[in-house]
């Protein structure tokens, strides 16, 4: 349930835009404003991860803003998920969470980076823009990297 088959060609151009995954509307909204204020295009909203992981392999974004408590499937099986399709795939966890444990487990299961809500909007627009254009990010946690 709810998986999709590895990337063949691991060179297929990404689209140059985001999809949101929360299964909050609110949040959905906000992170929708946010990006679009920035000039970076809405390719897909989900508010769960199977249905994002449909989205993801119709759209191919070149970022993902996922939360990590969704029904139907979690942040992390997702994220699992999405990487297991696309090892390239550019990750962002937004979540409430943020206790040590889930920002470290996000970070080595392969989120490029672990945004906690609220979060700043001026976080959001600068991430995702280096993402998408290419830039390799240095996330703000790396001692978390440290923590079994």
């Amino acid at each position: 349930m709810g998986s999709i088959l590895p990337i063949k060609d691991f060179e297929k151009q990404k689209s140059n835009g985001v999809l949101i995954v929360d299964d909050m509307l609110m949040m959905r909204l906000i992170l929708s404003s946010i990006l679009k204020d920035a000039g970076i295009p809405i390719l897909g909203e989900a508010a769960n991860g199977q249905k994002a992981l449909e989205l993801y392999a119709r759209t191919q974004p070149s970022v993902v803003l996922l939360d990590l408590l969704m029904p139907v499937m979690d942040g992390f099986s997702t994220l699992e998920k999405l990487l297991n399709y696309d090892p390239k795939a550019n990750v962002i966890i937004c979540s409430s969470l943020q206790q040590k444990f889930y920002i470290s487990r996000a970070l080595k299961s392969g989120a490029k980076d672990f945004l906690i809500k609220p979060f700043r909007p001026d976080a959001v627009k600068r991430l995702v823009g280096s993402l998408i254009h290419g830039h390799t990010v240095i996330h703000q946690y790396p001692r978390y990297l440290m923590i079994d």
